[in-house]
């Protein structure tokens, strides 16, 4: 099961790490933070870096969501394991074949190419092909699409990188 915790904006990456320190490996079978390669123009140069692609989230996989509950009471500066009432909320298979999909083995989204048409946009590499229909912005100065997708159960503005190449006009 895929747990998620709620920490501190910027804080995600620390407290992954103190997560996979402080909980026991039987408990805790990952810890991450899923991240999206963005373009940011830093003294007139474009350059990669990687953003987290849900800030504020850390998501744990575990057999056991109830010992891991117990388990994050030794991580300091958690806020709190995702629940609905007093039942944990953990992804579903399909949320988790999206993330999976979108993103690498070491759960980065790399950045995604494609070029406009008008009014509309080919994805012609990376996560974003085939969710053109799930893009509801383009920011071409910032090079970022936003995407709605159905995470922790509902939907969910994501923001991720996208390098609009060129514009195609009909002439």
């Amino acid at each position: 099961m895929w747990c998620v915790i709620q920490v501190s904006v910027g804080k995600e990456r620390e407290i992954c790490e103190e997560c996979k320190k402080l909980i026991d490996g039987s408990v805790l079978s990952r810890a991450f933070v899923p991240l999206t390669v963005r373009l940011r123009k830093y003294k007139s140069e474009w350059r990669k870096v990687r953003l987290p692609l849900y800030p504020g989230y850390v998501f744990l996989v575990t057999e056991e969501a109830e010992a891991l509950d117990l388990a994050l009471s030794k991580v300091p500066g958690f806020h709190k394991l995702l629940k609905a009432g007093r039942d944990i909320l953990c992804l579903s298979a399909e949320e988790q074949m999206f993330l999976e999909k979108i993103c690498d083995g070491d759960m980065v989204a790399d950045l995604s190419v494609g070029y406009k048409d008008g009014d509309k946009i080919y994805i012609t590499s990376g996560p974003l092909v085939g969710l053109e229909g799930s893009i509801v912005r383009i920011d071409r100065h910032k090079r970022i699409a936003t995407v709605n997708v159905t995470i922790f159960g509902r939907v969910t503005p994501t923001t991720m990188g996208l390098e609009v190449m060129n514009k195609v006009s009909d002439v």
